[in-house]
C-alpha cells in the first residue's frame, strides 16, 4: 500500500460542470464520479482521504475504499474561437462563456469524446464536516491552489485543528497518519500547526530518515556489506543506519568506502565517539562508560566487511583519534587554580 494523500472534492447537486465538461451527478456521502479529462484523476488512490465541498460548504470528510474504473461518452465543450476546453460559464455577465483566453461567446462547441471513468466509493467512511471547517480553511489547505481544479490535494494537517474535536474525523485523521512512510516526506511542514498527530508523525519519519541516511549512499553501503549492522548483526530494516565516518557536512562524500551499516543506537555511540574501529585490525571498541549499560558483549567484537576490504582505514583513524581523546583523563586543576575559581 502506497502512502496516502489527501484530496479536496467539488461536488454540487445537479450535473457539475468543469474545464468545458458536463458533469456528473453525484451523492456526495457514497461516491465521487470523474474521468480522464480532469486534472489529478490519475493521482486519486485508494485510502486516500476525501474532503467533499459543494459551491457553498464543506459537506464532508471520507476515506476511498475502492475505485471503480470504466469508460464512457460525455459531450466535451470547448471555446469557439481558439478551440480550448478551458471555459467557464458566468451567471451575471453577457455573454455567458468565456475561454482561459479571454475570448467571450455565448454558447461553445461541443463534440463528443470517449473517456476513462472513475467512481471513488467510500463504503461507511462519510463522515459530516464540523461546523468549524469553512471553505475558506479548506483552501488554505490547497496545496497548489487553481479554481478550475474541481480535485486539489490538500495538506489535511491544516485542517486538522477543525477535526480532532469530532471523534469519527479524528479517527479518520490518526488512521491517516498512521499510514504516512517516509517516501511521502515531500509534504510541506508546519510549524504553526499545535497538537497535530500528522505533522508529529512526518517529525519523527524525518528524524529516521535523516538518521537513515541518505537513499543513495546507503543503498551503496547495503550492497557493499549486506543489509545487517557490520557490528550487532541486526537485520530489522527501520533499525540499521548509512553512517558516515567523515562527516559528510565537511567532506559531501557519500562513497561507500566512506560509511558503515550501524544499528540505530550505535549509529549514535559512533557519532558521540563512545563507539570506534579500530583501523589497525577492525575490532570495536567501546567507552568504559558504556559498559554498565550493555554494550561490553561488542567490545574487540570484529566488523562485518562481507569478504571487501572493508571502510576508509584513513578515515577509522582519525574517528580512532577522536575516540581516543574521550579515553583520556581529564586533567585536574592545581590547588591555585582551584582557589582563583573558588575566589571568581
Amino acid at each position: 500500500m502506497g502512502n496516502p494523500r489527501a484530496w479536496s472534492l467539488l461536488a454540487v447537486d445537479g450535473a457539475r460542470q468543469y474545464g468545458g465538461n458536463t458533469g456528473y451527478q453525484d451523492d456526495p456521502s457514497l461516491v465521487y464520479r470523474y474521468d480522464s479529462f480532469v486534472a489529478n484523476h490519475q493521482q486519486v488512490s485508494t485510502n486516500d482521504v476525501v474532503v467533499i465541498r459543494s459551491p457553498s460548504q464543506v459537506l464532508g470528510l471520507a476515506r476511498i475504499t475502492d475505485i471503480e474504473p470504466g469508460t464512457g461518452e460525455k459531450e466535451r465543450q470547448r471555446c469557439p474561437t481558439c478551440g480550448v476546453s478551458d471555459i467557464k460559464r458566468r451567471t451575471t455577465i453577457l455573454p455567458p462563456w468565456v475561454c482561459r483566453n479571454r475570448h467571450e461567446f455565448v454558447e461553445p462547441t461541443r463534440e463528443t469524446v470517449t473517456v476513462d471513468t472513475f467512481a471513488a466509493h467510500y463504503g461507511e467512511t462519510f463522515r459530516s464536516a464540523p461546523s468549524g471547517l469553512t471553505l475558506d480553511r479548506l483552501a488554505a489547505a490547497v496545496i497548489r491552489p487553481n479554481d478550475q481544479m474541481s480535485i486539489k490535494e490538500i495538506d489535511l494537517a491544516r485542517i486538522e485543528p477543525w477535526l480532532r474535536d469530532d471523534a469519527d474525523c479524528n479517527a479518520l485523521v490518526k488512521k491517516f497518519a498512521s499510514s504516512i512512510g517516509i517516501d511521502a516526506l515531500n509534504s510541506p511542514e508546519h510549524d504553526d500547526a499545535p497538537h497535530s498527530v500528522i505533522e508529529a508523525r512526518r517529525r519523527v519519519l524525518r528524524e529516521v530518515n535523516q538518521r537513515r541516511g541518505q537513499a543513495k549512499f546507503r543503498n551503496r553501503l547495503i550492497a557493499r556489506y549486506g543489509f545487517a549492522c557490520q557490528i550487532s548483526g541486526c537485520a530489522f530494516p527501520g533499525l540499521v543506519e548509512a553512517a558516515h565516518i567523515r562527516p559528510y557536512a565537511e567532506t559531501n562524500d557519500n562513497g561507500p568506502h566512506n560509511g558503515l551499516l550501524l544499528r540505530s543506537d550505535l549509529h549514535t555511540l559512533f557519532d558521540l565517539d563512545l563507539l570506534a574501529i579500530d583501523p589497525a585490525d577492525l575490532t570495536v571498541a567501546i567507552h568504559p562508560d558504556l559498559v554498565a549499560a550493555g554494550y561490553d558483549m561488542f567490545d574487540g567484537k570484529p566488523l562485518v566487511v562481507n569478504g571487501t576490504s572493508g571502510p576508509d582505514l584513513a578515515a577509522l583513524q582519525e574517528r580512532w583519534d577522536s575516540f581516543q581523546l574521550k579515553l583520556a583523563p581529564k586533567p585536574t586543576a592545581s590547588a591555585p587554580e582551584m582557589v582563583t575559581t573558588a575566589l571568581a
